[in-house]
C-alpha cells in the first residue's frame, strides 16, 4: 500500500475526530449555559411568588384583625342591647356601635323579606314592614278543612332586639316560651311554632264546636280554653243505652288530632270490646265530628 495515501487517511481521520471533539464540547457547554440561564428564572420566578405570598398573608392578617374588631364590637353591641343600656358611652365607639346596631337591624330586615317570600310557598303567616322599618306585623291565619278561621295578629319592634309589642294570641298558648327559645337565635322557627299551634288551636276548637252542631246526641262535658282535653258523653245503641265517656287527650299541641284517646263506662267489658276498640281507633285517627258520625252510621251510639 502507498505510504502517502495512508498518512493522508489518517491525517483526514484525525481532523474529523478533533472537528468532533470540538463540536461536543459546544454542544455540552451550551446545554449548561441554557441549565444556568433555567435556574435563574426560576429562582427569580420563586422569589417572585415568594414575595406575592408575603403580601397576600399580610393582607389576610388585616382582614383577620378588622374581623376581629368587628366580632368584638358586635359582642359589644348584643351585650349592651341585652343589658338595656345606652349605646353613646364613648365617644370614639358611639358611631361604630350605631353603625352595628344598624346593620343588625338591617340583618334581621333581610331575614323577614326572605320569611315573606317564603310564605307565598308555604302559608301561614303574612308579614308587613311599618313604622319605618322600625317594626313589622305578622298576621297568621289559621283554617280547618279548607275552612279559614281566626286571624292573629303580632307586632314585632325591631328598634334594638326583635321584641314582641302587641299581639292577640290566645293566652293560652305559652307565648312567652316560644319566645324565649327561638326569638333571637332564629326568627323563622319562632313564627313557624307559633303559626302551627295556633292552626292547630283553631282546629280543635272548630271541632269541639262541629260536635255540637252535628252530633246533638254526644255531649262536650268538659273542654278548656287550650282544647287539648276534650271529654265527650256517648250514649251506646241498644235495648238498655249505656252511658260511655270518651276523653281525648292532645299531647301534642301542633297537631289537631288526639294522642290518647281513654273509654269508660259502668259497664266495663264495653271498653274490651271490638267495636269499641274500633270507636277508640277511630276517635285516634280522625277528627273528632267526623268519628261520631261514623259511629253513629254504624250504630255504635245514639
Amino acid at each position: 500500500m502507498n505510504p502517502d495515501y495512508v498518512a493522508a487517511q489518517t491525517a483526514r481521520r484525525d481532523d474529523a475526530l478533533e472537528r468532533g471533539l470540538c463540536f461536543s464540547f459546544r454542544g455540552v457547554l451550551n446545554h449548561l449555559m441554557a441549565l444556568e440561564r433555567g435556574m435563574i428564572q426560576q429562582d427569580q420566578h420563586q422569589s417572585e411568588r415568594l414575595e406575592m405570598l408575603k403580601v397576600k398573608a399580610l393582607t389576610l392578617r388585616a382582614k383577620r384583625d378588622q374581623l376581629k374588631r368587628q366580632t368584638d364590637a358586635i359582642k359589644i353591641l348584643k351585650d349592651k342591647i341585652s343589658k338595656d343600656l345606652p349605646l353613646q358611652d364613648d365617644d370614639d365607639d358611639a358611631d361604630g356601635l350605631i353603625e352595628m346596631q344598624q346593620s343588625l337591624l338591617t340583618a334581621w330586615k333581610m331575614q323577614l323579606k326572605d320569611l315573606q317570600r317564603a310564605h307565598h310557598l308555604i302559608g301561614g303567616y303574612d308579614l308587613v314592614e311599618c313604622k319605618e322599618g322600625k317594626s313589622v306585623c305578622v298576621s297568621f291565619h289559621t283554617a280547618f278543612e279548607g275552612v279559614y278561621l281566626d286571624t292573629y295578629n303580632m307586632e314585632l319592634d325591631l328598634t334594638r332586639t326583635v321584641q314582641i309589642s302587641r299581639h292577640n294570641i290566645p293566652p293560652s298558648l305559652p307565648l312567652e316560651s316560644f319566645a324565649k327559645q327561638n326569638l333571637q337565635k332564629d326568627l323563622k322557627a319562632f313564627l313557624q311554632t307559633l303559626s302551627q299551634n295556633l292552626n292547630a288551636l283553631a282546629g280543635r276548637r272548630q271541632q269541639v264546636s262541629l260536635v255540637k252542631e252535628l252530633v246533638g246526641s254526644v255531649e262536650v262535658m268538659e273542654s278548656n280554653q287550650l282544647c287539648n282535653i276534650l271529654v265527650l258523653m256517648c250514649t251506646e245503641q241498644g235495648e238498655t243505652p249505656k252511658a260511655v265517656l270518651c276523653t281525648l287527650e292532645y299531647g301534642d299541641l301542633t297537631q289537631c288530632l288526639p294522642t290518647r284517646v281513654s273509654i269508660e263506662s259502668e259497664d266495663k267489658t264495653i271498653s274490651e270490646s271490638p267495636q269499641w276498640k274500633k270507636n277508640q281507633s277511630l276517635l285516634l285517627e280522625s277528627p273528632a265530628h267526623t268519628a261520631l258520625l261514623t259511629m253513629r252510621r254504624m250504630g255504635s251510639i245514639a
